[in-house]
């Protein structure tokens, strides 16, 4: 069966801060994008090393672009994200420039430390401005959107409309494991960390589902040599979106060169 809409989503993405569009991409495009990602862990080992687990934006590599604009212009996909948030977010809005590949390292597990994307302490543009846009649902937005299955993502739920709890500061803060541990040991470790954060969820994804989710809330990666993933990591703006990060790359920009 494939995708259908339905109104909960609208509900879960503005509480829970995540919502997945099953199976939302047909068949025929699965095909196309992975087609097109065939060579994307050479190109980001190449240019990153083999623990290489991003390859952004793809704009930049030889990669055929025509399936992730067919992606991005997919009516179902299109529709829902619409719906959820409203028609002005567009995947399309960015013209790809930010979308990217999340895969998986060559080598060693390996889990992020969990984190918030962007936070008051972030040189943000303005600081009265952040604090207001972070606490609407419809401002800030991601995307993960697996080719092939992906149960890397955790996310804590709900996390994207308060401040940081005590026991969610102490998982974080938490230290990360060893790199030079054997591999079973710590893939357990990666684990044993990401279970830590409390009211954490895992994503069970497969290919063709689609998560948009609110990327300041409580999230990480926890992954594993030998399981492919290939998910498109993305967002869908609306210009004033677009304006905010632009002003606040300026200021970051500034902030280095200073």
């Amino acid at each position: 069966m494939g995708f259908r809409f339905c109104e909960s989503m609208i509900r879960d993405y503005r509480t829970r801060g995540c919502v997945i569009f099953r199976q939302i991409l047909p068949p025929a495009l699965i095909r196309d994008l992975r087609r097109a990602t065939a060579a994307a862990h050479r190109y980001a080992r190449e240019a990153r090393g083999p623990q290489a687990q991003r390859l952004q934006p793809i704009v930049n590599f030889d990669i055929d672009i025509k399936p992730f604009q067919d992606y991005s212009e997919l009516p179902p996909l299109v529709d829902a994200i619409g719906r959820v948030l409203t028609p002005e977010h567009r995947i399309a809005n960015s013209g790809l420039a930010r979308t990217g590949l999340l895969l998986e390292p060559k080598e060693r597990p390996w889990c992020t430390a969990w984190h918030r994307d962007i936070r008051e302490t972030s040189n943000v543009p303005d600081l009265d401005e952040f604090r207001r846009v972070n606490r609407d649902p419809l401002w800030f937005n991601q995307i993960n959107c697996p080719l092939y299955e992906d149960n890397c993502t955790w996310y804590v739920p709900g996390s994207h409309l308060r401040d940081d709890l005590p026991d969610e500061i102490d998982a974080a803060g938490a230290p990360l494991p060893p790199e030079d541990d054997p591999f079973e040991e710590r893939e357990r470790a990666c684990l044993e960390y990401t279970r830590a954060m409390p009211r954490s969820e895992r994503l069970f994804m497969d290919a063709g589902d689609f998560a948009l989710y609110h990327p300041n809330g409580w999230h990480l990666g926890n992954y594993l040599p030998g399981r492919r993933r290939v998910t498109i990591h993305d967002f869908a703006p609306t210009p004033q979106l677009l304006d905010w990060y632009d002003r606040w790359e300026r200021k970051r920009s500034l902030r280095k060169r200073s």
